[in-house]
């Protein structure tokens, strides 16, 4: 008799304690189980966050914030390379979401700048983006350094976290040359954005520059083939 009392004392406290483990009351009258998260992170607001891709010179690149570097010098002009940029730059503009972030310096003796801050992709500032690629004519030469990095300085404004610099070139820089080019820009790149640079002429004079620039700051080198 003692030994069925016991049990059934036994099975009444293990019955009582699971249910307090199980739910509990959040002050409504309605119970949830404990072990299930009360909020987070939905699907919906992963994919919103989700890096997207761009295509530029057939190069694929993936982020949230685009930062452009580009040669308008007078080599550009040689075989229309400039109007093949304004159209590679339309199309990549054109493909960024909403959630992206972008801006673009554009160098020959000295640099120009879009905005110099980072700004959203909505159709109107892609449009406006659009319009001042439009504007760029080939002129003076390759001084790559000052505008290499003004363009880390507007992408270090940017608080997404999958950045990309892009510098397109068909030579190597000059004033001031390779050596100081790669040491200003690299040294400027505190916080470590990949550089990813596109060599768009058959000279292999400014290869090794544009290869040297990409492996120091955690990017990619791409020639277009042909």
């Amino acid at each position: 008799m003692l030994k069925c009392f016991s049990l059934l004392l036994v099975m009444v406290l293990a019955l009582g304690t699971t249910g307090w483990i199980v739910a509990q009351s959040d002050g409504t009258g309605v119970k949830r189980p404990l072990d299930l998260p009360s909020g987070g992170k939905g699907d919906d607001e992963d994919e919103e966050d989700a890096p997207e891709s761009i295509s530029f010179y057939g190069g694929e690149y993936e982020g949230d914030g685009f930062f452009w570097c580009l040669d308008k010098s007078c080599s550009m002009a040689w075989g229309d390379q400039i109007g093949q940029l304004k159209s590679e730059m339309s199309t990549s503009i054109a493909s960024l979401s909403e959630n992206a972030e972008f801006s673009m310096v554009a160098f020959s003796n000295g640099y120009i700048v879009w905005s110099p801050f980072p700004k959203t992709a909505n159709p109107s500032n892609r449009a406006a983006g659009t319009a001042w690629v439009m504007t760029l004519q080939a002129n003076g030469g390759t001084e790559l350094a000052a505008a290499g990095v003004e363009t880390i300085g507007i992408c270090n404004l940017c608080q997404k976290e999958s950045k990309q610099i892009l510098v397109l070139s068909d030579g190597e820089p000059n004033g001031p040359g390779p050596t100081e080019t790669l040491a200003a820009i690299t040294g400027a790149n505190w916080q470590h954005t990949p550089i990813n640079t596109v060599y768009i002429s058959a000279d292999s004079g400014g290869i090794t520059f544009m290869q040297q620039l990409a492996a120091a700051n955690g990017g990619t080198f791409y020639q277009p083939p042909g």
